[in-house]
Order: structure tokens, then C-alpha cells, then sequence
């Protein structure tokens, strides 16, 4: 089968003013699909994203890999002809993408309603925190806020800790931005259809929600709160729990089916145990206490050993640098080294798909903070003296 000539999303115009993770991990995707994603930036202070540490080279890493590939316009929206410029550009756009708390579009003359009149096809996503409406519409908040009203760190603790942990991920923003680049797909798609684009209403609060379908379901179902520790996915059974080794290394142990189980306790040295997969406690906890006697016999490398030939759901709890090393990391090209301009070989992560015939770009360069002004204002049939004009009144920045 041969591969396809463009990419998935060649030709299509996105405007993102988005700043931070969620948003622009979410263009980051319709980038990496062939899309061109022009970048709106403050001319004075432009993404907060390119001053957060660790910088190499003056470059901000954590803006390198939800950045690349894009273009950045660098605009003063809060003058008359900077939203003059964005009226110009958004009558040739595809896809809009902001990030604002509700209302702030709007009081620069740039809601979906402002825009659709000028360009009917247009998808406009705003990407908020609690969505349009509600009571939390207008609230401030950060991934932490989100898993909190979401219930999902209510069960991320283990045993008789009352401490909620806060996971080492940003889950809900991650999730959102997914959210986000399908929801727009999915516009694109009626669009296609219809003639006519829309407006999405993307809250990541409702996507965290979302993510507690099996929490949720038991309530529906049972009326019982999942109470962390006391539920499968919380440790409440030792045949899908986290296990100590000998070397203070930890060991995934999801040994849901019986055959698993049986196998993983006679590896173990616990054979006495494959009749007790589903005890019930006090048996439970005597159960988890004797195969933590035995995990800790053995440092993690040596578990490794032993299970890996059997093809046992069993994982060692890896660090960072470990995932970095792995062969089917490798294997997989989930994390190549690209030639940056200006910053030489750099690891990006890939996209997070493998698609036989759609092709699949992988981004090299990282744009400078209105490095494409001058460019982009020439294609709307700006003259070089009133880009130079714009300059000097600090309403754009080249």
C-alpha cells in the first residue's frame, strides 16, 4: 500500500492562542497531522511556556515539545489594529483555538459569532478550564483543580493514608488536549458535510469527568462510593497491586486473569496461594503480606528475569531514564532525535500513532516569538512600511 501524498491536515489554517500545556499540546497534534498552526503571541511577554526551565540553549524544552512545527505571529489584541489583523487572518483560517476565561474573546471582537459572519466555515474551539457555562465557568484553576472536582483524587491513595497523592502527570490537562484535537476533527468532519463550521464548548473539567467512567459506573450501579484501597483499581486485591522488591524497586503486578495468577504465584514461591486469588479479607490482607515476603526476596532485576520468559502482566515501575533506554521505546520510534535548527540533535516525542497510509509529520522547528509576523502580514497584502509602522507602535513584534 502506498503512502499518501499529503498529510491528513495539509491545507488547513489553524489560529492558536493557546499558551502553557493543555492548548498547545493540543495544536501540537493538528501540527504534527500537517496542519499550519500559526501561533498567537502577546508582543511583549509572548507564550509563558518559553521561560519555563530546563532552557537549552536560551530555549525553553518544555515549549520545544508542544511547539514545534508552528508559526508565531506576535500581536497586540488589545489595540484596534491588532484585531484588525486577526479579522484578516481569521477570514482565511480553518480552525481557531483559544484558551480565555468566557467572555474575553468576545471583548476583542473575536467570538465565534464575530468571526462566523465573516468566514461561515470556521471551528472555533474555546478550551477552558470549567467550559462556558455553570457555576465554575469563571473560576481560575490548574490540572491539580480539575482531578480534585473530578473525584479522581479522592481514589489516588493507598491503604488507611487519608492523604490524597497528587500524580506525577498532569492527567486532566493531557486529557483535555486529546479532547480538544477530536472534538475539532470531529467539526472538521461535519464541515465537510455541512458546508458550515462551529463552535466547541471544550471543558477540561468535563473531559477529567469523563475519565471516571468505571468510578461512576459503580455509583449508578450500586450507589457505593469507590473508596481508595477498597476497589480493584486501588489495591484492594493483591493480584493487581504494587509490590516491593529487595532492592527497594517496584514491580506491577496485574495478574487479573486466573491463569496468570496460578502461574505468577508458583513463580513466586507461593504456590499455596493460586486457590486464594478472590479471598476475602481477613484472608485478603494475609494473602498480599506473604507475596510482599517474597517479592522483597529478590532485587528487580532478578523478578525481571523470572517473569519476562513467562509473559506474565508484570512490570517494573520504571524511571524516567529507563523509558528513555527502552527497546520498544526504540522499537516503536516513540522518541527520535531531531535536527533542530539552532539547537542541534534534540529527543521530541513522536505522535502517538501509527497510521498505514496517512503521513504523519514530525516537526523540527521551534519558532521564535514572532519570527513569522513579517511573513504572515505579507500574505494578508501588508506593506513593508506599515509593517514597519505596526512595529514601531509596538502593536506587532518581527
Amino acid at each position: 500500500m502506498s503512502r499518501a501524498l499529503v498529510a491528513a491536515l495539509e491545507g488547513l489554517v489553524v489560529l492558536d492562542f493557546t499558551r502553557l500545556l493543555p492548548g498547545p499540546f493540543c495544536t501540537q497534534l493538528l501540527a504534527n497531522l500537517g496542519a499550519d498552526v500559526i501561533k498567537i503571541e502577546d508582543p511583549a511577554l509572548g507564550d509563558y511556556m518559553r521561560s519555563v526551565p530546563p532552557l537549552v540553549d536560551g530555549t525553553s524544552y518544555p515549549f520545544l515539545m508542544v511547539n514545534r512545527g508552528k508559526r508565531s505571529l506576535a500581536v497586540d489584541l488589545k489595540t484596534s489594529e491588532g484585531q484588525d489583523i486577526l479579522r484578516q487572518l481569521s477570514g482565511r483560517a480553518d480552525v481557531v483555538v483559544e484558551q480565555f476565561r468566557p467572555g474575553v474573546m468576545a471583548r476583542l471582537g473575536a467570538s465565534y459569532d464575530d468571526l462566523a459572519m465573516m468566514n461561515p466555515r470556521i471551528v472555533y474551539c474555546s478550551f477552558s478550564g470549567y467550559g462556558q457555562t455553570g457555576p465554575y465557568k469563571d473560576l481560575p484553576g490548574h490540572d491539580l483543580n480539575f482531578e480534585a472536582l473530578a473525584g479522581i483524587l479522592a481514589v489516588t491513595r493507598s491503604g488507611s493514608d487519608p492523604r490524597p497523592a497528587i500524580p506525577g502527570v498532569p492527567i486532566a490537562d493531557l486529557a483535555g488536549a486529546f479532547n480538544a484535537a477530536l472534538a475539532i476533527l470531529a467539526a472538521l468532519r461535519t464541515r465537510d458535510r455541512t458546508g458550515r463550521g462551529e463552535f466547541i464548548d471544550l471543558s477540561i473539567y468535563d473531559t477529567t469527568v469523563a475519565l471516571m467512567v468505571l468510578g461512576l459506573a459503580r455509583y449508578f450501579a450500586t450507589g457505593e462510593e469507590p473508596i481508595a484501597g477498597e476497589t480493584l483499581l486501588t489495591g484492594t486485591f493483591p493480584f493487581y497491586a504494587l509490590y516491593e522488591t529487595k532492592d527497594g524497586r517496584w514491580l506491577s503486578v496485574s495478574a487479573v486473569e486466573p491463569k496468570f495468577w496460578v502461574r505468577m504465584c508458583e513463580l513466586a514461591g507461593a504456590p499455596e496461594l493460586s486457590e486464594r486469588q478472590f479471598a476475602e479479607e481477613p484472608d485478603r490482607a494475609a494473602v498480599a503480606e506473604t507475596l510482599a515476603a517474597r517479592f522483597r526476596e529478590k532485587t528487580l532485576s532478578e523478578w525481571e528475569r523470572i517473569f519476562e520468559p513467562e509473559r506474565l502482566p508484570i512490570a517494573a515501575v520504571k524511571r524516567l531514564p529507563e523509558v528513555v533506554g527502552d527497546p520498544h521505546v526504540a522499537a516503536r520510534n516513540l522518541l527520535p532525535a531531531v535536527d533542530i535548527p539552532g539547537l542541534g540533535k534534540r529527543r521530541v516525542i513522536a505522535h502517538p500513532a501509527k497510521h498505514a497510509v496517512t503521513t504523519i509529520a514530525n516537526p523540527a522547528r521551534v519558532p521564535k516569538k514572532g519570527e513569522h509576523t513579517e511573513e504572515i502580514l505579507r500574505s494578508l497584502g501588508f506593506s513593508a512600511r506599515q509593517i514597519s509602522g505596526l512595529s514601531k507602535k509596538g502593536i506587532v513584534a518581527t
